[in-house]
């Protein structure tokens, strides 16, 4: 039988774990590889990861062939948009869109196009020369073909294009006991 002071150790045993998992938590997040892709009939096979960092940021690139690369983005807010500025240009939202705003104002290049969803991204980097984009790895289609960053693509060890996992926000490792 429990005695209530069994119960009440073991509640408050619970109450204060509660309270310390925040704080042991680990911050990184889960994360999904994008794949970076273009059209099946394209001669590009692979970017280093510089490449595609300034070809997101505005720098004109030509592929193997001679074309102008046409880099296309994902809506601002999704979680692929978010993970691929992250982990390929190194910034937040917010720092991408004050990027953007400045070289407006100084009358440079613009940013690259939104499209979504996905399956609609595939279908126009398919049709679209020179066109690129990225896209959960799990859901390539057929009209694509997944490219080389860094001579790596998902799946392989150390590949660069992540996008966080919805749902397993990071944790701010601070004092639960500080409101």
């Amino acid at each position: 039988m429990t005695t209530r002071r069994q119960l009440m150790v073991w509640c408050g045993g619970a109450f204060v774990g509660a309270l310390l998992v925040p704080v042991f938590a680990d911050a990184e997040s889960g994360s999904e590889e994008l794949a970076v892709v273009a059209a099946k009939q394209s001669p590009l096979e692979g970017l280093s990861l510089n490449q595609l960092k300034r070809l997101y940021l505005g720098d004109a690139i030509q592929g193997p062939g001679g074309e102008k690369l046409l880099p296309l983005n994902r809506d601002p807010k999704s979680a692929e948009r978010i993970g691929f500025d992250r982990s390929v240009l190194g910034m937040s939202p917010e720092a991408v869109a004050r990027y953007w705003i400045d070289r407006k104002i100084r009358g440079q290049s613009g940013a690259p196009r939104a499209v979504d969803p996905g399956p609609v991204v595939e279908r126009v980097v398919a049709r679209l020369p020179g066109a690129l984009a990225y896209v959960r790895a799990k859901e390539v289609g057929a009209e694509v073909k997944v490219l080389r960053i860094d001579g790596k693509k998902p799946g392989d060890p150390g590949y660069p294009v992540l996008m966080s996992v919805p749902g397993r926000a990071e944790v701010k490792r601070r004092s639960p006991f500080l409101l």
